[in-house]
């Protein structure tokens, strides 16, 4: 069904809201609807928490007060009941002498949260849900959205300006004769639907302006959609906030936006877009910050300093693995965090930093000691020598802030024990990213981008669909266990299986119906990272983080299994090279692709 809405405002006042309230009410649009009042109900609802749908100068709501979290309130409630002083403060209270026509189901009182609060203020917003049914055959649905403000100039930009406004669903699907109806005489008679009112403050009048015609446009247009996907059976996939409360993380995200993005954004020197990287490190400081909270409990120490409390250890520090320009390295330290960053290459942005920032920037290649150990040459070499660099295999560092004869520093990958580690669009790093924890008994973050083996080239990841084999090398091909007639289902190994073997394989063997049912690689990549996690041990959390990318999973090693953290460190290493080792990890082949990072071949994040 097209969205043309009806245009009601020529109409008047509708009787059925003047005779709800005292007022002026303008029906500004109406639209048929196939959707019921249960889902009509489900879609406001969630309309109500999460503003941000509507507008994206919102961040969300905060629930001040839900009348379906209170004991005492039934169908019988009286008004004093239903609107406890107790519970709600008494300048948030909605008088009225009752709405005949129709029952008070819910009440939410909710504070709209904006994006910017130097530029926009937050409003309190009482949200009632009423409903009238005349006869089996005609129930209406009433929303009724009243912002607590005296005037209209205390209302913020992103709300209509008017005094309340109202979502009315009508649903008759089958209109008998006789049926008493309380649309307009001009509204289909066939049909069902949705419609938006407003209520004027005393000083307005129509016509009315273009800005309030197109916000009841796009009200009714959200709903519409949304009801209509949920008749369809469209189901939510993704799920944030499942780790740590929306409010904590965007209170964190405000504080950190005003204190550092202006700075940042005015150093910018990198060719890269500053809008993108500087709000999306921003976004992430504020996740790992709370997340820090819940690991390492303070002690009534200052705001910017955790350390051992009562419940948690004491906070490890944390290294930041291919941390390109920088600037998640700056936020964190300048917030008191301790920890450092390296890349195998310098930014130029890393000059613009404050010197206690740029001392823990180093240009550095990471070469795991795993990987190493499967090439017994490789090896040898490294270890004859110097300990700090691998001259006879890397490149000499050709930057400015370097001589020509300084050698490029590497590291093994193994920190001290507990150090946090976050691997943010790390690239080649990300599949090591919880092998190498593993071998420190850390924590971890990492949020994939671009999908390599671990041998550092490029690839598509296995993942469930394939049972976790696929081409080492190559980044079409498919496990040969994958036949025509093998599904989804059937093809799921069990998560807790460790002794899985590449296989050659490619794309053409898959059928067409089953090709369309494999993942995307992003998908099979965050899949296959996280399969890795659980191989040595890790349970893995998912987390979809609220960043301006669609690169935004994050996954989260926080905890081992049991009997996983008890190996010794020998042990440890030898599991994680068997790993390497199955899945044709080549060390010669990541040397080569260091190089070429050295060199300023690669993407840069």
């Amino acid at each position: 069904m097209s969205f043309e809405p009806e245009d009601l405002i020529s109409q008047g006042v509708w009787e059925v809201l003047k005779e709800l309230i005292d007022g002026r009410w303008l029906a500004i649009l109406q639209h048929p609807c196939a959707f019921p009042p249960g889902i009509f109900e489900d879609v406001t609802l969630n309309l109500i928490h999460n503003p941000n749908i509507n507008s994206s100068v919102l961040f969300r709501a905060d629930i001040l007060y839900d009348s379906a979290n209170h004991s005492r309130l039934d169908s019988q409630s009286t008004i004093s009941e239903v609107y406890p002083i107790r519970d709600i403060p008494r300048n948030y209270i909605v008088a009225h002498d009752g709405f005949p026509a129709f029952t008070l189901k819910r009440t939410i009182v909710r504070r709209m949260i904006p994006r910017n609060p130097i530029l926009d203020k937050s409003v309190v917003q009482s949200c009632q849900v009423f409903q009238s049914s005349q006869s089996i055959h005609l129930k209406h649905t009433l929303v009724l959205y009243i912002p607590h403000v005296s005037s209209a100039s205390e209302i913020p930009w992103y709300h209509p300006n008017v005094q309340s406004l109202a979502c009315l669903h009508s649903w008759y699907p089958s209109q008998p004769k006789g049926a008493v109806s309380l649309l307009p005489e001009s509204s289909p008679s066939s049909s069902s639907t949705v419609s938006v009112h407003y209520r004027l403050f005393p000083d307005q009048a129509p016509p009315l302006s273009d800005r309030l015609q197109r916000t009841a446009f796009h009200l009714l247009a959200t709903i519409h959609k949304h009801g209509q996907g949920a008749l369809e059976g469209y189901t939510k996939r993704v799920h944030h906030d499942q780790l740590i409360s929306q409010q904590r993380v965007q209170d964190t995200y405000t504080r950190l936006k005003e204190a550092h993005a202006k700075r940042l954004s005015d150093q910018w020197v990198e060719q890269t877009d500053s809008s993108k990287h500087v709000y999306e490190d921003l976004s992430i400081a504020a996740f790992l910050m709370e997340l820090w909270k819940d690991m390492y409990q303070p002690s009534g120490l200052s705001r910017n300093t955790i350390a051992k409390g009562d419940s948690g250890p004491a906070y490890p520090g944390f290294v930041d693995i291919g941390c390109g320009n920088g600037v998640l390295v700056d936020i964190l330290l300048r917030e008191g965090y301790q920890g450092w960053g390296f890349d195998a290459r310098s930014r130029k942005s890393w000059a613009t930093f404050e010197s206690s920032t740029q001392r823990q920037l180093k240009q550095m290649i990471l070469v795991p000691q795993p990987l190493l150990d499967t090439n017994p040459d490789l090896n040898q070499k490294s270890r004859e020598d110097s300990p700090k660099n691998l001259s006879k295999l890397l490149p000499r560092a050709c930057t400015t802030t370097r001589t020509s004869d300084t050698e490029i520093e590497w590291h093994s990958g193994v920190f001290p024990l507990g150090t946090f580690i976050i691997s943010n669009h790390a690239d080649e790093l990300t599949p090591w990213t919880p092998l190498l924890a593993y071998l420190s008994l850390s924590p971890f973050l990492m949020i994939p981008c671009c999908s390599h083996n671990l041998s550092g080239l490029r690839f598509r990841a296995p993942s469930k669909f394939n049972s976790y084999s696929a081409d080492t090398l190559a980044p079409t091909f498919f496990a040969d266990s994958i036949t025509k007639s093998k599904s989804v289902a059937i093809s799921v190994a069990s998560e807790a299986e460790e002794d899985y073997q590449p296989r050659q394989g490619n794309l053409k063997d898959l059928s067409q119906a089953n090709r369309s049912k494999q993942p995307s690689a992003y998908a099979a990549l965050c899949d296959w990272a996280s399969h890795l996690a659980r191989a040595v041990g890790y349970e893995v959390e998912k987390e979809m983080l609220r960043l301006p990318s669609t690169r935004n999973t994050g996954l989260i090693g926080r905890k081992l299994n049991p009997g996983a953290e008890e190996l010794g460190a020998t042990e440890r290493m030898d599991k994680v090279r068997a790993i390497a080792t199955k899945e044709g990890a080549d060390a010669g082949l990541w040397v080569d692709r260091a190089n070429g990072l050295t060199a300023g071949k690669g993407e840069k994040h």
